[in-house]
């Protein structure tokens, strides 16, 4: 192999060997610090309400807020190895997968977001792996493509006769269907999906076989 090639890869690598094991050691403290937070919000509830004691409730809640967020992140890591058919709710895949794109800071801060979830659940029983790794692959598509035009994107869930998510590209180029990643999507998600794509949305409607 190249050698500079294998210096490219080898942090990779390294990365997604080690990834349950980092995951793993991430969420020990996260939950140590998750149950801290219970202990002083139920020391709170004994004290007398002040403006002391309503600005600590506050932050404690700003503070679980960014728990779940980095839980749910870690979660969108996790999934993407696990192979045993499970309920899957989609919107939970959609929101994982947003938060865990936003590992490209570029598509976090530039790329205003719409974002539109069914309140009915979105189930599919499949394997996660598959799932995520399919979405993975998708936005993997998507986002270089959206940081790189500056385009706006909608997502929007909805449930008529069977799940549909609607992904949008608010600007004048053509969804990157060619690209490897959507490519591969389109395949791993096929037997859960049927891929309806025009010039800027893509429609994954839920097949029912």
């Amino acid at each position: 192999m190249n050698k500079e090639i294998f210096h490219q890869l080898l942090p990779k690598a390294a990365c997604g060997h080690l990834i349950q094991g980092l995951i793993h050691n991430f969420s020990g403290p996260l939950q140590i610090i998750s149950m801290q937070l219970e202990m002083l919000k139920f020391s709170l509830s004994k004290e007398p309400e002040n403006e002391l004691s309503k600005t600590l409730r506050e932050r404690l809640s700003q503070m679980e807020e960014q728990i779940v967020r980095l839980k749910d992140l870690l979660d969108a890591a996790c999934v993407l190895t696990q192979n045993s058919p499970t309920p899957i709710n989609i919107n939970d895949v959609l929101k994982r997968m947003l938060i865990f794109w936003e590992a490209d800071l570029k598509f976090k801060h530039d790329i205003p977001k719409n974002l539109f979830f069914s309140q009915d659940e979105l189930m599919i029983i499949a394997p996660p792996a598959q799932v995520y790794q399919g979405f993975c692959a998708l936005f993997w598509a998507i986002v270089p493509f959206l940081v790189k035009n500056k385009f706006p994107l909608t997502v929007k869930t909805q449930h008529e006769n069977v799940p549909v998510i609607d992904i949008e590209i608010n600007g004048s180029e053509s969804l990157p269907e060619d690209d490897p990643f959507f490519v591969f999507a389109r395949e791993t998600l096929s037997p859960f999906f049927n891929f309806e794509v025009s010039k800027n949305r893509l429609r994954l409607v839920f097949n029912p076989s």
